[in-house]
């Protein structure tokens, strides 16, 4: 069972464009600093989308602390994770991050047994971007 029980830090930004089927995605930020969906593999996420805004609406991020996560395939109890990136609209669910700590977002609190299952994460983004 996902739990998100301990919010720590959620900021908003304005949605670049249709997020309504991405709650619980890994997001990241375009130019003009508004949440929207990876474009790459190698693009930094910021956080986890916590909401379902349309184009133009109120995106809440959670950016740091436990969240739910959709997850790409089942994941282990403390298995440390990153986004995926398949193409453009399907992006953002969460994968084992084996030996590759490129885009490291945290770990796993929570398991999921399978794809589209929800996972809790423990997120620490960023971390090991700079070593990667």
């Amino acid at each position: 069972m996902a739990v998100d029980f301990n919010p720590v830090l959620d900021v908003t930004f304005e949605a670049a464009e249709d997020l309504s089927s991405y709650q619980y995605h890994f997001v990241t930020l375009d130019s003009a600093g508004k949440a929207q969906l990876m474009n790459a593999a190698s693009d930094v996420v910021i956080g986890v989308l916590q909401n379902a805004p349309k184009s133009g609406e109120e995106a809440t991020v959670r950016v740091l602390g436990i969240s739910k996560v959709v997850s790409a395939t089942s994941l282990a109890v403390l298995l440390p994770i990153k986004p995926e990136y398949n193409s453009t609209t399907d992006c953002g669910k969460a994968i084992a991050a084996s030996t590759d700590y490129t885009n490291y977002a945290g770990f796993v609190t929570d398991l999921s047994s399978a794809e589209d299952d929800l996972a809790s994460i423990l997120l620490n983004i960023g971390v090991c971007n700079v070593i990667a």
